[in-house]
């Protein structure tokens, strides 16, 4: 189409050595780096230099399936006090149960602010997916600081099981996530 005023636009490479990159996010954190969600299961930074780091931030290739060109390490957001947190959140098709969705808060390393810590993985939510596409996965915050998830309608032509319309399934919706708040329920706490 046409753009009011004729804007020039102009294609800039950035880093080469990606791998099927799919988003990329700000940590809002002062520090200037880019993280690349590699769509195979990796984060990279794009340091405030321009710089691809060798040594990614997080890399749970061995939990992500990407079999279907839908699947993978789907989606990354930052806790909006990130600096102070250092929590982030992931979204992917899991390996382990053949592309399940999860929703993963993870940590950065005490050490090395360039390092997340894979051990710091806590499991906030799965959902059940009976086909391998239309999986959604944008996550971020939003003004009111939860996070928000969008839900794919669960795959296949035209949405066969109507997941898209059915309130009793989280398939085909945009959930909101209070992140900060630890809800447990009795069992839990035992």
């Amino acid at each position: 189409g046409d753009l009011p005023g004729d804007p020039a636009v102009q294609l800039v490479k950035v880093a080469d050595g990606l791998i099927d990159p799919i988003n990329v996010q700000a940590a809002h954190d002062g520090s200037g780096r880019v993280f690349v969600l590699e769509r195979t299961g990796t984060i990279r930074i794009i340091d405030q230099d321009g710089t691809l780091l060798d040594e990614p931030f997080l890399d749970i290739t061995q939990e992500v399936k990407v079999d279907f060109l839908e699947q993978g390490l789907l989606g990354l957001a930052f806790h909006p006090d990130y600096e102070n947190t250092g929590r982030f959140f992931v979204y992917y098709s899991d390996y382990r149960t053949n592309g399940d969705h999860f929703l993963v808060e993870y940590a950065v390393s005490g050490d090395d602010p360039n390092v997340a810590d894979p051990d710091s993985a806590k499991v906030l939510l799965t959902v059940d997916d009976p086909y391998v596409n239309h999986n959604g996965g944008t996550i971020n915050f939003g003004p009111d600081g939860y996070l928000y998830v969008t839900l794919g309608d669960g795959g296949l032509a035209g949405d066969p099981y109507n997941n898209a319309q059915d309130l009793s399934t989280l398939l085909g919706k945009i959930i909101r996530i209070d992140v900060d708040t630890d809800v447990r329920n009795d069992a839990d706490a035992e």
